[in-house]
């Protein structure tokens, strides 16, 4: 499995996708400045599904520097399911709350600990073993303001767009930006045209 099939949203701020392997079957991605997020939403780039049979376990930490992190179980996504919207406002003081404690879950590894950044975790395992574990209730946004769900939506299907026109620069050598993905602005553009149009036939289509 691969780390790019992953990517994360925060509300009101950039597309994340930079998630790194810290085992054969579980992923990282730090988010800095944490203290003032409520929602994130955790998705599946396109690029790589699961395989038959497996799922993601989505786990929440808000570390404390001098103490073991805590990981609270947040959900999952799937190859059905492959985006989920979780509320973590409560869930960094319950997660401040527990320092020094154990939390009896499948992501619990050590990994360097910085103040004031949060961490989420991906862990690959089997569906019926997921099936069967119980999510944060307070991770639930059933009541989530509904300006918070269309910018997340927005910004997952801009750069779901966009990412099926990327390129990867091969042309300048010794340039810092080789290999790296490139999306021309005329595609940015284009999705806007789509996005507005669409918009105005249907105000909740994006709800699909």
């Amino acid at each position: 499995m691969s780390a790019n099939m992953f990517g994360l949203i925060v509300s009101g701020r950039l597309v994340q996708t930079d998630f790194v392997a810290v085992d054969v079957n579980k992923f990282l991605i730090t988010i800095q400045n944490a203290d003032d997020i409520n929602h994130v939403v955790v998705f599946m780039t396109g690029l790589q599904p699961f395989p038959e049979g497996m799922a993601g376990s989505v786990y929440f930490s808000f570390p404390d520097p001098s103490s073991p992190p805590t990981w609270i179980y947040l959900g999952f996504i799937s190859n059905e399911k492959p985006s989920a919207i979780f509320k973590i406002t409560k869930l960094k003081q319950t997660s401040l709350a527990n320092v020094g404690s154990t939390v009896g879950h499948g992501f619990g590894f050590q990994q360097p600990i910085e103040a004031h950044f949060a961490q989420i975790g991906i862990s690959m395992e089997p569906i019926v073993t997921i099936s069967q574990m119980m999510a944060d209730p307070n991770a639930n946004v059933s009541q989530q303001n509904n300006f918070d769900e269309f910018a997340i939506k927005t910004a997952e299907n801009l750069f779901n767009y966009c990412t099926s026109f990327s390129n990867t620069l091969t042309n300048f050598i010794n340039s810092p930006f080789t290999g790296q993905q490139f999306v021309p602005i005329h595609t940015i553009q284009q999705w806007y045209e789509n996005f507005t149009r669409r918009l105005k036939i249907d105000p909740k289509f994006w709800k699909n």
